[in-house]
């Protein structure tokens, strides 16, 4: 009975490397048994993302919430519901740090922490968009906009420390 298993152990390596080859030939020697397959497509990108980098220096979108999907929405989420994983995304709706422009206005232009500054890639007017899409969830009295001055004046200043 050992010589039995023996012998089958031996020979299964043969049998399905012979049946592999078998497959490979009939695959190989008869190519119209299967269609070929179509070009494979990774990606296809819709009309909003073919906008994104016309130009890979610069956002090409100008309203707030276009500027917010291009560049923070896959970290603060589409919601602007922050997240917590591999690091840690405030929440940007209903925030109150978004409520005075000048923070959020430093903080794009600058980055900081995991954030990266965006301030060479977004202009003046972008800016004061997505601070002011952040900020919609306020009262229009309670919030202190952003400007295009403002954003010259971050422009202007020193990055702020790094917080420990």
């Amino acid at each position: 009975m050992k010589r039995h298993i023996a012998l089958v152990l031996a020979l299964l390596p043969s049998l399905s490397l012979a049946e592999t080859n078998s497959e490979l030939s009939a695959v190989t020697t008869n190519k119209t048994r299967e269609p070929q397959p179509e070009a494979f497509v990774t990606f296809k990108p819709d009309a909003f993302e073919q906008r994104l980098f016309l130009n890979p220096d610069k956002i090409s979108q100008t309203d707030g919430e276009g500027v917010y999907k291009a560049l923070c929405a896959g970290c603060h989420m589409p919601a602007r519901e922050g997240a917590v994983g591999a690091g840690r995304y405030p929440a940007l709706a209903g925030n109150e740090n978004v409520m005075n422009g000048d923070y959020p206005v430093t903080v794009i232009v600058h980055g900081q922490k995991a954030m990266p500054p965006f301030g060479d890639i977004l202009d003046d007017d972008q800016i004061v968009a997505v601070v002011s899409y952040l900020q919609k969830d306020f009262p229009k009295d309670q919030v202190f906009p952003a400007t295009r001055e403002s954003v010259q004046a971050a422009r202007e200043s020193a990055p702020p420390a790094p917080q420990e």
